[in-house]
């Protein structure tokens, strides 16, 4: 490990960080001409205590591992960070803790609790007098499923609390199929949200793309700026994602209308220094916020990036120092950047092979390949969207190449498994 020491001339950003964040050399990139990175991590997840040397190779790393609050801030205020951000749900209230602490531009604490508890979320959102479906808390041991029926009725989606990713994220069309998903969850499960449907606007029946956008905002000193609206083609079983894209093809009305509902759920939430992903569906009565994560959404500054040529990672650092940041967005894009997950069956199983990744790379619309889930490589079926076999990043002209680029991905690479079970 290298010996940080805290004689520096550049202002210090101490950053969340955790499992499928914003790759680190990225992050690093981003901040080579602006600051230096202070790494926060929690070696209590899974495959932090590995990423613990590699960060370290970019920046001073502390753990905060079984920390309250107050542990974290004295931990943190040794190394005089001038600004705090996260890239992960995670951990996120008690950083907003420790930059109360330490006076720092972040999320209220009450804010992160409402950005990272869905039943909080959803109370908060409807105190400002927005509609929201009907929800029901489930704790461990306390499920009845009249009061359910009588409060949400069917068809209905379950989600974790706090969770990202679609991870233990299913439809659940009666009594019967929510038991069943509750019961092979195990006694072990968190607090669940159980939540009514959006219904899909029959108006856009038969696109191409998926009836729901995200919008990607960054907040300076209470001054919201919307950057761009991500598309996404129709996610497979369970909600997980396939496909993103930069810009979303909406027209302008549709844009307007979705841009003025994420304003409107960011100040609900009490935002006044961060970044957002406001995920938005259309639905038969107008638009309605899924949720809204307090974070950058999965590949959107790649995606950015290759769109508009714009960093969104350094712009996240520049807020998080208090830098004033406003944008009239969003941003002009001259192409579409995209991002593509191949997702396995909806079972858990053991990846036994992947052909064709070789002959799908040489196309002139793709820019990386990567493998998440390789030979060997055990599949849970509660994963959600973190479990894709492949992800792809790239641009393209249109949306015709954008749909060819899509398509092709799917006829070129085969994946086969073993040992297949619910």
């Amino acid at each position: 490990m290298k010996d940080w020491t805290t004689g520096r001339a550049r202002p210090l950003i101490a950053v969340g960080y955790g499992p499928r964040c914003v790759p680190v050399m990225q992050l690093a990139e981003a901040a080579a001409g602006l600051c230096d990175l202070l790494w926060t991590i929690d070696t209590a997840m899974p495959g932090m205590r590995e990423m613990a040397d590699l960060l370290n190779r970019f920046g001073p790393v502390v753990d905060l591992e079984g920390m309250s609050a107050e542990q974290s801030v004295r931990a943190l205020a040794d190394w005089e960070p001038n600004g705090m951000t996260t890239y992960l749900d995670a951990g996120m209230v008690r950083l907003a803790h420790a930059a109360e602490g330490l006076g720092l531009p972040f999320h209220s604490p009450a804010t992160a609790a409402a950005l990272t508890d869905k039943a909080r979320q959803r109370r908060a959102l409807a105190g400002a007098g927005l509609d929201i479906p009907p929800y029901h808390l489930i704790r461990p041991g306390q499920f009845e499923l009249s009061a359910v029926e009588a409060e949400v009725g069917w068809p209905a989606v379950l989600k974790p609390r706090s969770a990202q990713g679609s991870r233990c994220t299913f439809l659940a069309r009666d009594g019967a199929e929510l038991q069943k998903l509750l019961d092979a969850l195990g006694p072990g499960r968190r607090d669940m949200v159980l939540e009514g449907y959006l219904a899909d606007d029959p108006a856009r029946a038969g696109d191409a793309y998926a009836g729901y956008v995200s919008v990607e905002s960054v907040v300076a000193d209470g001054v919201i700026s919307h950057l761009a609206l991500t598309g996404r083609f129709p996610p497979a079983e369970n909600f997980r994602e396939t496909g993103f894209f930069i810009p979303a093809a909406l027209d302008a009305d549709s844009r307007s209308a979705v841009l003025d509902l994420a304003t409107r759920a960011i100040k609900a939430l009490g935002v006044h220094t961060g970044c957002l992903h406001t995920e938005v569906k259309f639905t038969p009565d107008g638009p309605r916020i899924i949720e809204v994560n307090g974070r950058l959404g999965g590949g959107v500054p790649e995606m950015l990036e290759r769109a508009a040529g714009v960093s969104l990672l350094d712009l996240t650092l520049r807020v998080a120092l208090g830098e004033p940041v406003s944008i009239d967005g969003p941003v002009a894009t001259e192409r579409i950047g995209y991002r593509f997950f191949l997702q396995p069956p909806t079972v858990s199983a053991t990846v036994t092979a992947i052909e064709g990744i070789n002959d799908f790379t040489d196309h002139a619309l793709v820019d990386t390949v990567s493998v998440h889930q390789g030979p060997g490589a055990a599949l849970d079926w509660r994963d959600g969207s973190g479990n894709h076999i492949v992800a792809v990043v790239g641009s393209t002209d249109d949306e015709k190449q954008l749909q060819a680029a899509y398509r092709l991905l799917h006829q070129e690479v085969t994946v086969t498994y073993t040992d297949e079970r619910l």
